[in-house]
């Protein structure tokens, strides 16, 4: 059963002395140290300079009201980078100046090409209980066409765990024999060069014939 990820905001009447305390310290304790990259992120979802101060405020404010919604079991940057998200993109469309100039499918060059080593929140960051709902058809496509060892190591990365914790998670499967870091890069280069050499730029599948003769999940690996 899928699992949804939360950034809303707790009821009005909930403000009691008590609630507004724990909402404080959790705040403090969570978004507070990430203000720098709530900064950047709502920089890059804004449709323009001037909007950015502003979108960042609103931001700031929805994280506060909304924290208590924030499941410490998920990785905070994950959560903190789709609510800023979704918040931008909401303050956008209501100005009437967004529309569709940006595309939930993203850059598919920018998914493909983040860093297989560092132990980073990818720049479209998301959950595995909703990333069906963030790309487009041809993407999805091309990650369910995936041998499952290739597309769990891709999709553990976009939602924030590192290396080595996709690695004790694919160990304990019992789809890796021990916790070779090494196997889990091969895993992640493969899943990007298939992203890449079967979808343009703008997330539209590629159509040729090449796909026949190398089929590129067919590698077989030594743990």
């Amino acid at each position: 059963m899928e699992e949804t990820l939360h950034c809303g905001q707790p009821k009005d009447r909930e403000v009691d002395p008590e609630v507004i305390a724990q909402r404080r310290k959790l705040f403090d304790e969570y978004v507070m140290p990430f203000l720098n990259m709530v900064y950047s992120l709502t920089r890059k979802y804004s449709s323009h300079p001037s909007h950015v101060q502003e979108n960042y405020t609103q931001v700031l404010s929805t994280l506060y009201r909304g924290i208590n919604t924030y499941n410490p079991e998920r990785p905070i940057r994950t959560w903190l980078h789709i609510c800023t998200k979704r918040k931008v993109f909401e303050i956008e469309r209501n100005r009437n100046r967004y529309e569709n100039s940006i595309d939930d499918s993203h850059d598919v060059y920018l998914l493909a090409d983040d860093e297989i080593e560092g132990d980073h929140v990818s720049s479209n960051a998301m959950c595995i209980a909703n990333y069906r709902e963030l790309y487009n058809d041809d993407i999805l496509a091309v990650i369910d066409s995936m041998t499952p060892i290739h597309r769990d190591a891709l999709l553990l990365q976009l939602e924030g765990h590192s290396l080595k914790e996709i690695a004790e998670i694919e160990r304990k499967k019992g789809t890796l024999e021990s916790g070779n870091i090494d196997t889990i890069k091969s895993r992640l280069f493969l899943a990007r060069q298939k992203l890449k050499k079967e979808l343009t730029r703008d997330g539209i599948r590629r159509t040729h014939k090449a796909d026949e003769e190398s089929p590129a999940d067919d590698d077989t690996e030594d743990d």
